[in-house]
């Protein structure tokens, strides 16, 4: 384990409590571990508590449930489903199968609402994605809906609505984005619609704003994020032609680089304050990068774009950023290429800013994403 001796900035901090240990869980691209790390926030801080032995050979991508009682785990051909059983440990508790020639279980999200679902996405060229039912505890039961794809579709992300009821796809094979329907209590799922994205965009992850108006797309081969407008109403979306770029200006070696991952800071309120996106370097001796974006309460709008800065190594295959439930200016990154993960904490002036590890944690396998449990 080894910490960053990181002076904190006060205004950053105002109104939380320090001295706090919190608890993450991480998968792996190749191994049978699943981490589970500790992260104190008054010595900045990152622990190794636990190897949890998981139910396969990967845990490429991992998510936690809205109750914090399961974690969800793609492992190949199969979705595995873990109870938590404390803060640093995990018990297995059930797998289910993709079916047919569909292989390669890659991101999982879990909805916020009862009736509870998952879903998963197999990144396989033209498999569609699975909706999958839960039991009372929160285990994965099986697979009650598809939504389906073109043929040379392959998706990489998924996103929901706020209400839950539109399942948001980033095709980064098919250079797209779809739309579609949820009902969790009927159990079906219809298309609204295909939306083509910019040539050489490659759409890998994505997010919908909670209030409703926005969602911002990773595009994976220009390292920008695309901004599109939403309907309320019919879930549809419109690109905006706008996007904010994930490498320095005037960057002219981008297909070094591969963009990875979006995601909102989180609140109690619904209205995230941030939102981070992160952009992977394909050399593993030359930095990738983070960037922080100021949103506006009331539409979700981007209000400023507060720093883009080298992050400490490429990233590898990951660059995976995970807010803290605990703070909006602090979120975890992994890198699996120098196989570690940190944790960031982000400082706001006004229209710019600036972010920076405060902890550092090496780990004997490449990690794929993190998910917090407090």
């Amino acid at each position: 384990m080894r910490s960053f001796s990181q002076k904190l900035i006060l205004s950053a901090l105002a109104g939380r409590a320090l001295g706090t240990v919190h608890h993450m869980f991480s998968g792996v691209f190749s191994g049978t571990d699943i981490y589970a790390i500790e992260f104190d926030d008054a010595t900045n801080s990152l622990t190794l508590v636990n190897n949890i032995t998981s139910n396969g050979s990967t845990s490429k991508w991992v998510a936690i449930d809205e109750r914090k009682q399961n974690i969800y785990v793609g492992n190949g051909a199969q979705y595995d489903s873990y109870t938590i059983t404390s803060s640093t440990n995990l018990t297995y508790s059930s797998t289910i199968a993709i079916g047919g020639t569909c292989s390669n279980a890659n991101y999982i999200i879990a909805s916020t609402a009862s009736p509870y679902v998952v879903f998963g996405a197999p990144y396989s060229t033209g498999c569609p994605a699975q909706m999958m039912s839960v039991d009372s505890t929160g285990t994965l039961a099986g697979i009650i809906a598809n939504a389906t794809y073109g043929n040379s579709s392959g998706v990489h992300g998924l996103a929901l609505s706020a209400n839950n009821d539109f399942l948001y796809s980033a095709d980064d094979m098919g250079n797209a984005v779809w739309v579609h329907s949820v009902n969790a209590t009927s159990g079906e799922i219809a298309e609204v619609q295909y939306l083509a994205a910019p040539t050489g965009a490659d759409p890998r992850h994505m997010v919908v704003h909670p209030k409703g108006n926005y969602a911002y797309v990773v595009f994976e081969a220009s390292s920008e994020i695309g901004v599109y407008s939403r309907d309320t109403t019919t879930g549809e979306l419109t690109y905006t032609n706008m996007t904010y770029p994930l490498l320095p200006t005037g960057y002219t070696n981008s297909s070094s680089y591969w963009a990875d991952e979006v995601m909102f800071s989180v609140n109690s309120n619904g209205t995230p304050a941030y939102m981070y996106a992160a952009t992977r370097s394909r050399t593993t001796t030359i930095p990738g990068y983070v960037s922080a974006f100021s949103l506006d309460a009331t539409t979700g709008a981007i209000v400023d774009q507060l720093f883009l800065t080298e992050t400490t190594n490429s990233g590898g295959s990951a660059n995976s950023v995970t807010s803290a439930p605990f703070a909006e200016e602090y979120f975890a990154i992994t890198d699996s290429g120098s196989n570690h993960v940190e944790v960031w904490m982000i400082t706001a002036n006004g229209t710019s800013g600036s972010g920076k590890p405060v902890a550092h944690l090496d780990l004997a396998s490449g990690p794929s994403d993190v998910v917090w449990f407090d």
